[in-house]
């Protein structure tokens, strides 16, 4: 029952330690999203879903327009 109430007491302690900035200084929660993180993006890092619509973009000046065989496999492939 003491280590019980002994993790309790230690536990309470770290989450009132780590949000010592929130709790009591009102200072708003880090920005944890990366597509609106602007220290993400001076560094350059982009979210998945912006490298996907890059790539797909990318495709697409890629393609010719003439269809074969090899590009049934591409998005932009309308038989």
């Amino acid at each position: 029952m003491k280590v019980f109430l002994a993790a309790i007491v230690f536990v309470g302690l770290a989450v009132l330690l780590l949000g010592v900035n929130i709790f009591f200084f009102r200072r708003p929660f880090p920005n944890g999203e990366i597509s609106t993180n602007p220290e993400m993006k001076k560094r350059g890092i982009k979210c998945a879903r912006e490298e996907e619509l890059e790539m797909l973009a990318a495709d697409k000046k890629k393609c010719s327009g003439k269809y074969s065989d090899a590009c049934k496999g591409c998005a932009l492939y309308r038989p």
